[in-house]
């Protein structure tokens, strides 16, 4: 049995689906395997003082001007590893640090969350409102990135959705015509 080319076509168009879905399954795990894992540690700041909507207002600012680089003492040297969120219907800030450390990124959103509130506490007397830790970071115990389970499905899901298009955009074969059968006889 030798193996030719429009035998191996043939096996490809007949079995491109489980092919793709097993070659990007491991592409998946192979990047999950590849990539360093991230942690990310959340911290919560509460707005005290004013009104509700006055406290949830400075949340709102608060979390826009936090993320700015350089805003924070200590976050000037990761600009990128620092988020922060208003919740929308509470005065509530959550910051989130990531790192490749699940202490490091804990203590990092820890000390920003301090800066924060020594921030926003220096400018209490223009303001009308402090700001106090609702809840510290711990480290977390599990990776946030890269999740292996979920980048399998990917790469198998990425994978079929290209192969798939891929056999939708190849020329179709025709069916060879066959030679029609020469009739011989008589003359008519």
């Amino acid at each position: 049995m030798t193996w030719t080319w429009v035998r191996i076509t043939g096996l490809l168009v007949r079995w491109w689906l489980p092919l793709s879905l097993a070659l990007g399954a491991l592409g998946g795990a192979a990047y999950a395997l590849a990539r360093d894992a991230a942690y990310a540690a959340e911290a919560y700041v509460v707005v005290a003082g004013g009104d509700p909507a006055q406290a949830a207002g400075f949340a709102a600012a608060y979390a826009r001007i936090s993320s700015h680089p350089g805003f924070l003492a200590g976050a000037a040297d990761e600009p990128d590893s620092l988020r922060a969120a208003a919740s929308p219907d509470a005065p509530l800030v959550r910051l989130t640090s990531v790192a490749t450390d699940a202490r490091e990124a804990a203590d990092r959103v820890n000390r920003a969350a301090a800066a924060l509130i020594a921030y926003a506490n220096a400018h209490a007397a223009d303001t009308h409102v402090r700001l106090a830790p609702f809840a510290s970071a711990a480290p977390p115990l599990r990776p946030a990135s890269p999740l292996p389970l979920l980048s399998v499905a990917i790469g198998a899901c990425g994978a079929a959705l290209a192969a798939g298009l891929v056999r939708l955009a190849a020329p179709q074969a025709r069916p060879q015509a066959r030679p029609e059968p020469a009739l011989t006889g008589a003359p008519a």
